[in-house]
């Protein structure tokens, strides 16, 4: 059995130290506490996050020492000792981050230091919030950020201060995401702060009550973090569009990784159960650029909570909605709602385009089409249509393969396009040179010279066979 390091080194501190009595009394650990640089900044450049076989490992190992330190937090303050060191870590490694840029320094001159120890205190942080949200309500989670009741504070005080200290620590995260720039010894900082952000999102999961009565999601949309809002947003655009694969072993082996299994727990929630069922081609090219699935996954999850409460706007839905293309010199965008900032759409198409096979994409490119008329509109003044229609068409070829919600934001978003006269005689003019290998009833169906008049028939038998075959809500409505 292989040791994990150097995350189980420091769970041995803790286990050292949260766990033991000194004069009955328990211990606690300040964040100045003399050892924590030591079991923080190992450095470990092989494999930095683990699979899901090294996760159950590494939760079976250190399960007993979390559930004695969620008894004890409450007393001893402990987990707002570590939210402290991580903060104090984090805001160094932004600092070293500007310090260059204002200097013109290389990026690879940032001193490792930071960074591994910014990622490894975020790591402990990480498995350590999930257990708390896995196992707690969001209101025991949220006292969890407490200090030492013991200091004298009245209650409301200690309550503040809990919301206080949890608002900061996603505001750090959050400005890790848009402040550090990305590179291959930041790439898996960048990963971890997505995921750490998602895992205290994920309490949704766990909570009967909408969104917007969560602490956690108002102080998301209306917090300091709100101030990042647009930066975001395009942040986690560009981390999609650019696809960017680990620059080593990050995303795990066959076994899968943590990270895509925590997300797989949030589409779930997101698509009101129906799920993924992609093949396991797709799901490999998804491991592949982990940064950029990730951040569409969150981006997905902050713009479509809190999307009705006119008391709790949501600025990412704003943002997602209101940003124009960058070749463009003019928006169609009236006055008064100005784009909130410019994206390569030409980019953005082209990844849309060619990762259509992920429901996570396919529900993005829903929002863009329908609620975004600057992408709207650029998409549809492309004469390249079979772009976009052609990877369309080959979901619902795949119907069998694919969810039921997965097939029904297909055929919306044909619904949608067919609603402008211009992509509809595009559609009927061209003539592509294709050979199609679809499986349909066990025939392969070969079609040369196609016209997209005959695969709109095809489209009607498709959705012919979806209302017979998967009578669900949303494909026989």
């Amino acid at each position: 059995m292989s040791l994990l390091t150097p995350q189980l080194s420091a769970f041995a501190l803790v286990q050292l130290t949260w766990n033991k009595q000194y004069d009955n009394k328990l211990f606690q650990i300040k964040p100045s506490f003399a050892l924590w640089p030591s079991y923080i900044c190992k450095d470990q450049k092989e494999e930095l996050v683990l699979t899901s076989a090294d996760c159950r490992l590494l939760e079976e190992s250190v399960q007993s020492l979390l559930q004695t330190f969620l008894t004890n937090n409450l007393y001893t303050g402990n987990y707002r000792s570590l939210v402290h060191v991580f903060v104090t870590r984090a805001t160094e490694l932004k600092a070293s981050a500007q310090c260059e840029k204002i200097t013109g320094r290389e990026p690879k001159e940032m001193s490792n230091i930071f960074t591994w120890q910014t990622f490894n205190a975020m790591f402990i942080l990480r498995c350590v919030t999930k257990y708390f949200i896995q196992t707690v309500t969001e209101d025991n989670f949220v006292k969890q950020f407490q200090s030492n009741p013991q200091d004298g504070s009245g209650e409301k005080q200690q309550e503040d201060n809990a919301s206080h200290a949890l608002e900061k620590l996603l505001n750090v995260l959050v400005e890790i995401v848009v402040d550090v720039p990305i590179l291959d010894f930041t790439y898996a900082i960048h990963v971890e702060a997505v995921n750490t952000i998602l895992v205290i999102l994920s309490a949704q999961m766990f909570s009967a009550r909408p969104a917007s009565k969560s602490l956690i999601y108002r102080l998301i949309m209306q917090g300091k973090c709100s101030i990042h809002a647009f930066l975001l947003v395009k942040v986690l655009l560009q981390n999609f569009v650019k696809q960017e694969v680990p620059p080593y072993r990050i995303h795990g082996d066959s076994h899968g990784s943590i990270i895509i299994g925590l997300a797989s727990g949030l589409w779930n929630v997101l698509t009101l159960g129906y799920g993924r069922s992609g093949s396991q081609k797709d799901q490999s090219s998804e491991h592949r650029a982990v940064l950029a699935s990730q951040s569409l996954l969150l981006l997905l999850v902050l713009v479509n909570h809190c999307t009705s409460e006119k008391d709790l706007p949501n600025p990412y839905r704003q943002a997602l909605f209101s940003f124009s293309s960058s070749q463009e010199t003019t928006s169609s965008s009236s006055a008064d709602e100005a784009p909130a900032f410019k994206v390569d759409c030409s980019k953005l198409f082209s990844t849309l385009c060619s990762t259509l096979q992920d429901d996570n994409t396919t529900l993005l490119l829903y929002l863009l089409l329908h609620r975004n008329p600057n992408f709207r509109t650029y998409v549809l003044s492309r004469t390249d249509v079979d772009t976009l229609v052609m990877p369309i068409l080959k979901i619902l070829y795949q119907a069998p393969e694919r969810s039921s919600h997965h097939i029904y934001m297909a055929l919306i978003i044909l619904l949608i396009l067919s609603e402008d006269d211009l992509f509809n005689e595009a559609v009927h003019d061209i003539v592509r040179k294709l050979i199609l290998h679809y499986y349909l009833h066990k025939i392969y169906i070969i079609l040369h010279h196609c016209p997209h008049q005959q695969i709109q028939l095809h489209i009607l038998h498709i959705m012919a066979l979806n209302i017979s075959v998967q009578p669900t809500p949303t494909c026989s409505q």
